[in-house]
């Protein structure tokens, strides 16, 4: 099960993050949606887990300020302001916070504590990020993901395609891809899932097949050193990722 957990959306609905979620099962939000509109955006997407934030206003009575709730055998606990997590509470593997539009993500004995920041509107020089998690039999893999800085103003934005706009770190889409593979994911699908080149895809298939054992890191070395990353291929894809 993939999760898309975002926070702090301020009434804005990128298309990255649209897009994003259309590879996810469900959706976490940490609050400050700030409209209903927005809610009933999400809420046909996938299924939704949101608590109430500071700036959701009367409308947003009905939310709980907290969350308990459990996915794929992983036990989330979810506020939206962590000053506000009570002393006495029952142990959860994840704890889902927000507010600081600040990404934050650290391991604190069994506990996993998250802050996805910001995908809405920018505050001050803060990135615009948000996470997806990996869930699978009790375990977790949390992915950071840095959006675009542009301005929510940028002509037709709506109808740019992820592949154009969004920067993704040439390791983590090949761990993707490596995941996939495990999965018995085709070259085409792992494609249409990610926004990735086909071709792209088929090559680090083919180098993870012919060389058994090779981790993502030695995948993209071994491309790189076989010039079969080129730019018109995969230019939305650089080095890095962890």
């Amino acid at each position: 099960m993939r999760a898309a957990v975002i926070s702090d959306t301020h009434d804005l609905l990128r298309q990255e993050v649209t897009d994003i979620m259309e590879s996810c099962d469900v959706i976490i939000h940490a609050g400050d949606v700030n409209t209903q509109k927005l809610v009933e955006q999400l809420e046909k997407k996938k299924p939704l887990y949101l608590v109430r934030g500071n700036n959701d206003g009367e409308w947003a009575s009905g939310l709980p300020e907290t969350l308990w709730f459990e996915l794929e055998g992983v036990s989330f606990y979810m506020i939206h302001n962590k000053r506000e997590i009570p002393e006495v509470r029952r142990e959860a593997d994840v704890i889902i916070y927000g507010h600081t539009h600040n990404y934050d993500c650290q391991k604190e004995g069994n506990t996993l504590w998250l802050n996805p920041g910001s995908c809405g509107k920018r505050r001050f020089s803060l990135p615009i990020t948000m996470a997806v998690l990996e869930l699978h039999n009790g375990s977790y893999e949390v992915e950071r993901i840095d959006l675009p800085l542009a301005e929510e103003s940028a002509p037709d934005r709506k109808n740019t395609n992820l592949e154009e706009i969004y920067t993704l770190e040439r390791g983590v889409a090949v761990k993707r891809i490596m995941k996939g593979m495990d999965r018995g994911e085709s070259i085409r699908m792992m494609a249409e899932k990610w926004r990735l080149p086909e071709n792209f895809v088929e090559q680090v298939c083919r180098i993870r097949v012919t060389h058994p054992g090779v981790n993502a890191a030695g995948i993209v070395d071994k491309m790189e050193a076989n010039d079969t990353i080129k730019y018109a291929a995969g230019s939305h894809i650089r080095k890095g990722g962890q």
